[in-house]
């Protein structure tokens, strides 16, 4: 037993470095897990939005909301039955377009302005000094350069817009809008509306291409 002894002890000894080194060869070829990046923007809210993507949010909010006031003003004071069934169709398009963009905004986390721009505002109160045959001319007259503002604002969404949420909100207004400036533009030439070239910029969509001129 004494002579086997030291045989033993040698085999084992051979056995676990045998068994260490593989260990440790194994160890060194299986890569090593990174530790998990702490995430900075998991969900859509947290990214990052454009320029682009900010400014069409807000101003077709707010576009929506002197719509929205525009069509009430319509449906109260205006002569015209197309002009008060118009006025109607704006206050529940617009108000559903804007239900579904204050979604996307919030989950892109883009505030939001409350009311229409100051200069709508001020275009709003001019034009409810109106009344009657003088008030449906103006109102429809205002409406399709407003709803034209929007669908140029909509291209330039959908042309250079990079939330994809953002743009498919642009597409889906399209069709909308389009339909209202249709209905609006009939209505113009039932009334004789004809104006200028280029009608006061009351209740519309602020476009800075507009604005500079």
């Amino acid at each position: 037993m004494a002579l086997h002894t030291p045989l033993v002890a040698i085999a084992a000894t051979s056995a676990a470095v045998l068994a260490l080194t593989v260990g440790s060869a194994a160890s060194a070829l299986t890569p090593t897990p990174a530790p998990r990046p702490t995430s900075t923007s998991t969900s859509p809210g947290e990214s990052r939005v454009s320029a682009q993507d900010r400014q069409f949010l807000v101003q077709a909010h707010q576009g929506n909301l002197a719509e929205i006031a525009a069509g009430k003003a319509a449906q109260s004071k205006g002569k015209a039955g197309s002009v008060r069934s118009i006025g109607a169709m704006l206050v529940a398009d617009h108000t559903k377009l804007d239900k579904k963009l204050q979604q996307v905004a919030q989950r892109l986390q883009v505030t939001l302005p409350t009311q229409p721009t100051a200069r709508q505002q001020t275009k709003a109160k001019e034009l409810a000094a109106l009344s009657g045959t003088e008030f449906d001319k103006a109102w429809t007259k205002t409406m399709i350069y407003g709803h034209r503002a929007a669908l140029a604002a909509i291209k330039k969404e959908i042309a250079d817009g990079s939330a994809p949420q953002v743009k498919a909100l642009a597409r889906a207004s399209q069709p909308v809008i389009q339909e209202h400036l249709d209905r609006l533009l009939a209505a113009e030439k039932a009334l004789g509306a004809l104006g200028p070239a280029r009608p006061p910029a009351i209740l519309t969509v602020s476009l800075p291409r507009m604005a500079a001129r």
